[in-house]
């Protein structure tokens, strides 16, 4: 129990952290309402001695209203206290709307920048953590589970404001009846304790429905990226089954949470009820207290039941909350930053740019594989290829070459200038990559081809289209260039996406194009017509082909081949094609 309310004090200083001013500003109109109301509550005293005709205690209760207006006649007292609830409803309804409002933002605003953190901490992490991070987890982290923290901070901004409330209540129960009220105290402190045992309950609750929400993710995941698999081996049935699974696991533990706030509710207003019970018989036969402060008493207890209810069932809601709030931070901690430096504009620029060396690179995955000492050099406007076995090195080489990993030894020139953090994002913008997998969205072939470009005018895309042979594909689509291509280009084939995928590596206008696999499903016919219109461009960027046809590596003006310990070259067998 002291752990779990140790995290949920974390939970909370972070809520409070973030608010910062709107946060103070929410806290003081929550004060200012529970004033408000405790004001109102107090008004009862007065009003009830004069509906009563109770002079003494009543009157003496009355305190203020009965020392500024001594001789006032009972009608023109009631009619003054009528008209003082008339100004303190008004004022109390909006100080209550600016509160709920104020409320609202600091919890709008939380899981938003909750979000916000994790895109940045995303854009930010180094591409090795990157490459390993299962999509289906930052996908129900940004949806799902942020959604549970921000009802846990609904939940903790109402408890907060239930406590105040709670306490303005309590202070004028023993300002009118401290011994009842004292024990009043004590009777909803015991069910308080006995109630706060579901809080282990409803936290064990949360963690079941995030890892079965998770679980449902994935299973989704999985069965969209390998679609074509799984229906030509009957396999839906198998993905229907765990999805349903899953679900209902989720679903039985979010229905068995919500009984249990529901049986809170009912014990809590059964408690209050006995409490307020309690003290009407111990007030009017042992203590003899007048029935004006009786009623009011009755009315300040029956409304403190309320608050701590509320407390309590933050307090649940929170713990069931805490485990997706948990999920998100551990998610941030696993994205390990890239080192940034200032960035140095002037860094590259047509005169320091060329030609692109590797000196005694060396980069080791976790697993083993990667390059060892590998001295490489590329110049302006040539087409080298790169072969090796898979695993051999040869995407790490062009990871390395995209500023996407740092070597661990050695390192990279850029003209004379060494292709520093510091100069790697100048770096980035003179170049195209195109990887095997095209990139393609659910949206049209123009959006798709803009994507990451400003306004890109539509001579220019057609020209690109041309220049990969996607233009009489987009001439037969149904609306051109404003068509829909479908969840990840579903409407093309294989070799379409990457004619589209290299049209956009075009209209960046590089002066480095690396295609990792880029051709490797266009006809060699295709594939052949496309590198001869690349070798026409002027000016022509130079190319880092990573290919295993050997087609497509004797197109290249030099073969390089990396097999992980070394990096060295073979010729280029076959005359080089032409426009």
């Amino acid at each position: 129990m002291v752990d779990l309310l140790r995290r949920c004090f974390a939970f909370s200083a972070a809520v409070f952290a973030h608010a910062g001013r709107r946060g103070l500003v929410a806290a003081m109109l929550v004060a200012a309402g529970a004033a408000l109301e405790g004001v109102g509550i107090v008004l009862l005293l007065p009003l009830l001695a004069t509906l009563f005709g109770v002079a003494g205690e009543g009157s003496r209760a009355a305190g203020l209203i009965g020392s500024i207006l001594p001789d006032i006649a009972p009608t023109g007292r009631l009619a003054l206290l009528m008209g003082l609830f008339a100004v303190l409803m008004v004022a109390r309804n909006l100080v209550l709307w600016q509160r709920d409002a104020r409320l609202a933002a600091v919890q709008i605003g939380f899981v938003e920048h909750m979000r916000v953190d994790m895109a940045r901490r995303l854009a930010a992490a180094r591409w090795e953590t990157l490459s390993r991070l299962g999509h289906a987890r930052v996908t129900h982290l940004m949806s799902g589970e942020v959604q549970r923290c921000g009802a846990g901070v609904y939940f903790l901004l109402q408890s907060g404001t239930a406590v105040v409330m709670l306490v303005v209540q309590l202070g004028i129960a023993f300002a009118l009846a401290p011994l009842l009220t004292g024990a009043a105290l004590l009777m909803l402190g015991a069910g308080a304790l006995l109630l706060g045992r579901l809080l282990g309950r409803s936290n064990l609750a949360g963690q079941r429905v995030s890892a079965a929400n998770q679980s449902v993710l994935d299973e989704v995941a999985r069965f969209l990226s390998g679609m074509k698999v799984a229906m030509s081996q009957n396999l839906e049935e198998s993905f229907v089954a765990a999805f349903s699974r899953n679900l209902g696991i989720a679903a039985g533990e979010q229905i068995r949470f919500m009984q249990q706030q529901s049986l809170m509710r009912g014990v809590w207003s059964l408690l209050g009820a006995l409490v307020a019970i309690i003290v009407v018989l111990a007030g009017f036969a042992w203590l003899a207290l007048s029935g004006p402060v009786l009623l009011t008493l009755l009315v300040v207890l029956g409304r403190v039941s309320a608050p701590a209810a509320q407390i309590q069932l933050g307090l649940q809601q929170i713990a069931y909350s805490l485990p997706a709030w948990e999920a998100v931070r551990s998610l941030c901690d696993d994205l390990t930053p890239a080192p940034r430096a200032p960035r140095d504009p002037a860094a590259m620029d047509a005169r320091t740019l060329w030609p692109l060396r590797f000196e005694g690179v060396t980069y080791r995955h976790s697993g083993g594989a990667g390059l060892r000492e590998a001295n490489f050099v590329l110049r302006p406007g040539e087409i080298v290829g790169l072969s090796g076995v898979s695993g051999a090195g040869k995407t790490t080489l062009a990871d390395l070459v995209c500023g996407l990993l740092e070597p661990q030894a050695g390192r990279i020139f850029a003209g004379d200038l060494p292709l520093t953090a510091a100069r790697v994002t100048s770096w980035r913008e003179r170049l195209s990559y195109v990887a095997q997998d095209a990139v393609m969205f659910d949206d049209t072939v123009r959006a798709n081809l803009g994507w990451g470009h400003a306004a890109v005018p539509e001579p220019e895309m057609m020209a690109a289209l041309a220049l990969s042979g996607a233009d009489a594909l987009v001439a037969r689509l149904p609306q051109g260039l404003d068509t829909r291509l479908g969840e990840r280009g579903a409407l093309l084939s294989g070799g379409e996406r990457q004619r589209m995928a290299l049209a956009r590596a075009i209209l960046r206008r590089p002066d480095l194009l690396v295609l990792d696999e880029a051709t490797s499903a266009i006809d060699p016919e295709g594939e052949r017509a496309i590198m001869g219109r690349l070798r026409a461009l002027q000016p022509r960027p130079a190319m880092l082909v990573i290919a295993h046809r050997a087609e497509t590596l004797d197109m290249c003006d030099r073969i390089i081949r990396v097999d992980g310990a070394s990096v060295f070259e073979t010729p280029a067998s076959v005359p080089k094609p032409s426009a």
